[in-house]
């Protein structure tokens, strides 16, 4: 019954956001799908996961109303205000600054932060080769060299570096929805940071990067498809042979990491017979499975239990505390969360369990809203203004959304420090272009 409500509740969702903001990208799609999809694998019991309790189904349906009703009070206001759904500007994308030299100073400066990327991740490689021996050696240990990681052993890593790939793959996005096909500058950032994650054999920032990627690029490929020049056609064809070769490409090297860490084959008891004959599959098991289903199973043993403490913002503001260590001025929060058996051991509980931890009860509720109101704003205020700096700000909260089901991604260092570099490197590409323009 609870997956049947679930699928319903995710299509209607998906649906509402198609009829309100006119496009199937849009955060409310997200949401309805990342959340409804979560609650709808978890409800299906292919593993003997524990009930949810009325708690836990207040908080998962409450946070999802308060994203709703923070969309409803931006649409409302504006209905009100009479103002279009969409108040485009009559002005060309070619008109705006990081375009005028034709898209030039954006492919190079996306290949430059790339190739940092690349860059960052051979060092990587050069480290473990170092201690190991030989990369065979590396992938034989695989699981003892993501304990070494989780537990901050390995000192010889290059910090803050990492994070400029990230700009690397906001810049590609944008550049693959300007010239209207996939290339290989479209890939090339994802890849260096599969190859940086198989260093430590995780998974997150694979994760990450698809997610910057894909919100990049169909939000600026919206813009461009309503261009007033009616220039920019993408090649349909194009688009699905690249996207298909992403995704699998993203999933077979998860999965990967995945048989190196030791779980090629899943050992998980009370399999539902459905599950069980997938059991061999390298690409769909038992514990791709947990992956996509257990979270709200955390969220409700954390909230059964109560024996989590938090600083107020320890969670969703990680990296205020981080930088304070460094001073001795607070202890460093741990990077990754407490796990629980549910009954099998899994540590991420969605947004909504950090949420509680950092803010209380008021927090599960009034987060979401506010982010329902700020991301719906924005959303307006980009499709008239084709700010690229407001796509930047856009993305990163679109990527919030599509990590509600697994944790705030705030959390994460990287979606800071990479949002910062693409703010302070976007005046510069726009200076470079005017002036690569008039010569």
């Amino acid at each position: 019954m609870g997956a049947l409500l679930a699928a319903i509740f995710t299509l209607l969702g998906i649906y509402v956001g198609k009829k309100i903001f006119r496009m199937w990208m849009n955060h409310l799609t997200i949401y309805s799908v990342v959340m409804g999809g979560l609650v709808f694998f978890y409800e299906l019991k292919w593993l003997p996961y524990h009930n949810i309790s009325l708690l836990t189904w207040f908080f998962v349906i409450g946070t999802s109303f308060s994203f709703f009703l923070g969309i409803i009070t931006i649409v409302n206001a504006r209905s009100l205000n009479k103002c279009k759904n969409y108040e485009r500007l009559d002005k060309s994308v070619n008109e705006l600054p990081i375009f005028c030299d034709g898209g030039k100073t954006l492919r190079n400066a996306a290949i430059f932060f790339s190739l940092v990327g690349l860059f960052v991740a051979l060092q990587r490689w050069y480290v473990l080769i170092h201690k190991f021996g030989n990369i065979p050696s590396i992938l034989l240990n695989a699981s003892f060299v993501y304990k070494m990681h989780v537990h901050g052993e390995i000192k010889e890593y290059i910090p803050i570096l990492p994070s400029f790939v990230y700009v690397g793959v906001f810049l590609s996005a944008i550049y693959t929805a300007y010239k209207g096909k996939f290339s290989f500058l479209s890939v090339f950032p994802l890849l260096c940071i599969v190859l940086k994650e198989l260093t430590y054999f995780g998974r997150g920032e694979m994760l990450f990067s698809i997610m910057e990627f894909f919100f990049t690029f169909f939000l600026m490929l919206n813009i461009l498809k309503h261009d007033p020049s009616q220039k920019f056609h993408f090649s349909k064809g194009n688009a699905f042979i690249a996207i298909t070769f992403l995704i699998v490409f993203v999933v077979v090297a998860a999965t990967f990491v995945k048989v190196m860490r030791g779980g090629a084959k899943d050992s998980y008891r009370g399999v539902d017979e459905t599950l069980k004959k997938l059991e061999s599959s390298i690409v769909f098991s038992p514990s791709v499975y947990l992956y996509i289903s257990s979270d709200v199973g955390v969220l409700n043993k954390y909230l059964e239990l109560e024996n989590e403490e938090a600083k107020f913002g320890e969670n969703s503001l990680r990296i205020i505390y981080y930088a304070l260590s460094k001073f001795d001025l607070a202890d460093e929060p741990s990077f990754f969360q407490k796990g629980y058996h549910i009954p099998m051991w899994t540590n991420t509980g969605t947004m909504i369990r950090e949420l509680h931890a950092d803010y209380g009860i008021a927090g599960v509720f009034l987060v979401p809203y506010l982010l329902g109101i700020f991301i719906t704003y924005l959303w307006y205020k980009f499709y008239k203004t084709k700010n690229i700096f407001m796509l930047a700000v856009l993305v990163y909260l679109y990527i919030i959304v599509g990590f509600s089901f697994l944790m705030i991604v705030t959390r994460l260092n990287q979606w800071f420090l990479s949002q910062i570099l693409i703010f302070v490197t976007l005046p510069f590409l726009e200076m470079l272009a005017k002036r690569k323009a008039n010569q």
